[in-house]
């Protein structure tokens, strides 16, 4: 009875590490990004908003296809909590979104209209 008591508390201490340590690694300005703007993005370029400068493409090669989702993962060492996003559309037209406070939204979804709508 005590060898199962002592297993028991290890497997929930194991459990336990590795919630803990999963949630460690993710930065605080993760987000799912959905297109919804009725046009595919080839490119999605984000940077902290006071910089001067875009960071490569997060796509790299791929599509995000009208009505598709992404999630946008932060190194856990990334301390800065406003950001720009741009997207660059099939067509060749891109829409820049600015500020976004990325410390206090899971989800942004990006509209036709030109809205990013934030949760």
């Amino acid at each position: 009875m005590k060898n199962f008591k002592a297993i028991k508390l290890f497997l929930l201490a194991m459990i336990f590490s590795v919630t803990v340590s999963g949630t460690a690694l993710a930065g605080h300005q993760d987000f799912t990004l959905t297109n919804q703007t009725g046009r595919d993005i080839v490119n999605i370029y984000i940077t902290p908003s006071n910089s001067y400068y875009w960071n490569d493409d997060i796509l790299g090669v791929d599509i995000l296809y009208n009505g598709e989702e992404t999630e946008i993962i932060f190194d856990r060492r990334e301390t800065d909590r406003y950001w720009s996003m741009m997207a660059t559309f099939s067509d060749g037209s891109n829409y820049v979104w600015e500020d976004i406070d990325l410390f206090t939204v899971s989800e942004i979804n990006l509209r036709y209209d030109g809205a990013a709508i934030q949760k």
